[in-house]
């Protein structure tokens, strides 16, 4: 009897348990089954996105995605360089003017005649030598600039290849090669011809007149150098006529000086004048154009 029992007992377990897998087997295929259906969906939802999307009207889905115009740095040309030169040449001038601010007020009540002792101030002037020099440093530098401006402003540079800084250098050296060798012609006629006195008040008014163009002109470079071209046509026409303006100013004081020395003729001051400035800045202009042509 008890055998009976055991088969019994046995049997109803292996039925149970077969029971459980055949319930287990069928939750597991029927999850497969709603796992597969849905990723049969999420698929037809992606193809049928896919398709109304590459048929959109205003945005094109079908071709690798392009950067924005404003996430790519463009390296536009800066004036930084023209800044620092700007405000280095400003602060010369500031260093200069408080060094020397006697020496400043003298040279421009000399040049607009707005003190009776002329020849009082003349003498203080000529005297005080460092910030003569200092202040026609100023000059040659500030000449510099202004030329190479122009000369990159105006003139087709790009096959020199030549960056701003340089063709400042360049051009800071010409001009001071320039009065270097009209000061040093000045001192040998006046030896030569025994009229020191007559070329040492000619070289006096021609640096008075140019640091005094100097001081006029800075205002005019920044609006060159820093502005757009509308504006900076204006600031270049009024540079001109400035120094225009001031090149007649130095040749008529030049005449009065000639006519009240009386060591030379009126004719042989023009034949200098057309000699040794007009006849070489032609010369260099046009050597310069066909340089850098």
């Amino acid at each position: 009897m008890a055998r009976i029992f055991l088969v019994l007992f046995f049997c109803i377990s292996w039925i149970s348990d077969t029971t459980a897998q055949g319930n287990d087997s069928l939750t597991v295929n029927r999850t497969d089954s709603i796992a597969a259906e849905k990723n049969a969906i999420l698929h037809k939802s992606i193809e049928l996105s896919r398709k109304i999307l590459s048929r959109h009207p205003y945005y094109n889905f079908t071709k690798k995605a392009a950067y924005p115009p404003y996430t790519v740095k463009v390296a536009a040309p800066g004036k930084e360089v023209y800044f620092y030169i700007v405000a280095g040449l400003f602060l010369l001038f500031a260093i200069f003017k408080a060094s020397f601010d006697k020496y400043f007020t003298d040279l421009m009540n000399l040049f607009f005649r707005r003190s009776l002792k002329q020849r009082q101030l003349k003498q203080q002037v000529v005297q005080n030598s460092l910030p003569s020099l200092l202040f026609n440093v100023l000059f040659v530098i500030t000449a510099g600039f202004y030329v190479a401006i122009f000369l990159q402003k105006n003139i087709d540079l790009s096959q020199l290849e030549l960056p701003l800084w340089q063709l400042f250098i360049y051009t800071t050296i010409a001009i001071s090669m320039i009065y270097l060798g009209k000061y040093f012609v000045l001192k040998f006629i006046g030896w030569v011809f025994r009229i020191g006195k007559l070329t040492d008040n000619y070289i006096f008014l021609i640096f008075l007149v140019n640091k005094v163009l100097t001081i006029l002109i800075l205002p005019l470079i920044i609006v060159i150098a820093l502005s757009g071209k509308p504006v900076s046509t204006i600031a270049w026409t009024l540079s001109w006529l400035l120094i225009a303006g001031f090149i007649l100013y130095r040749y008529i004081s030049a005449v009065g000086i000639v006519r009240k020395d009386n060591s030379i003729s009126f004719f042989h001051f023009i034949l200098y004048v057309g000699a040794f400035e007009i006849l070489p800045t032609i010369i260099l202009y046009k050597g310069i154009l066909s340089i850098l042509k």
